[in-house]
């Protein structure tokens, strides 16, 4: 983060100068005007300079990135994290030679990493924004795995009567098996219960 004093015959004239200095432009940085000012007697004597601090401002998307990039670092080498932009979701896709190291049973680890992640963009960023962060394309994959899990529950449910409780699962991929299992709504009822880490699906028979 630069910051610059920068002085000039106004406040806009500093201002100006400041940004010249840091090569950015105004909405990139934070002003504090330090000192106005004064024109002085006759604007000769007493004559004053403006004063202003500029801060250049943190990129939230930019600095999480960093922080992204330098954890999985630590963990599996190497890394270099991609960012795609969509509405309020910001997808970090990690790149790298043991990025599958990231994943973890289940996309344990993947998930920490993304509930790390949501936390860190949320403090820098002055709007909410959800996080998917993703290696390896195991989102698109376990997207797929889930759904057929939901269908083959699905079937049992409705021959056996009784109803199947899931293991607990973060609320993207319970949202997942909701979606898969919207066909069976007559048939089918799906709910979360538990609370915290142990929030989990249930997939009960509508009597």
């Amino acid at each position: 983060m630069r910051k610059v004093t920068a002085a000039g015959q106004n406040v806009d004239e500093a201002v100006q100068s400041g940004l010249k200095e840091l090569q950015l432009t105004k909405d990139q940085v934070e002003i504090t005007v330090i000192d106005e000012g004064s024109k002085g007697f006759l604007g000769i004597f007493g004559k004053k300079q403006a004063l202003v601090e500029l801060t250049e401002k943190l990129d939230p998307v930019q600095e999480t990135k960093a922080y992204l990039e330098q954890v999985c670092e630590t963990i599996a080498g190497p890394s270099h994290v991609m960012i795609n932009e969509s509405k309020k979701t910001i997808t970090f896709q990690i790149k790298g030679d043991k990025a599958a190291l990231l994943i973890g049973k289940r996309g344990q680890t993947l998930n920490a990493l993304e509930t790390l992640t949501q936390l860190v963009l949320n403090r820098y960023s002055d709007q909410y924004w959800h996080v998917v962060v993703d290696a390896e394309n195991y989102r698109l994959k376990r997207k797929d795995t889930l759904r057929q899990l939901a269908v083959r529950l699905a079937d049992q449910v409705l021959k056996t009567k009784k109803a199947v409780h899931l293991e607990p699962m973060p609320s993207s991929e319970r949202k997942i098996i909701h979606d898969a299992l919207s066909g069976y709504a007559k048939q089918i009822h799906t709910y979360s219960t538990g609370e915290g880490q142990y929030r989990h699906l249930v997939i009960s028979h509508k009597k």
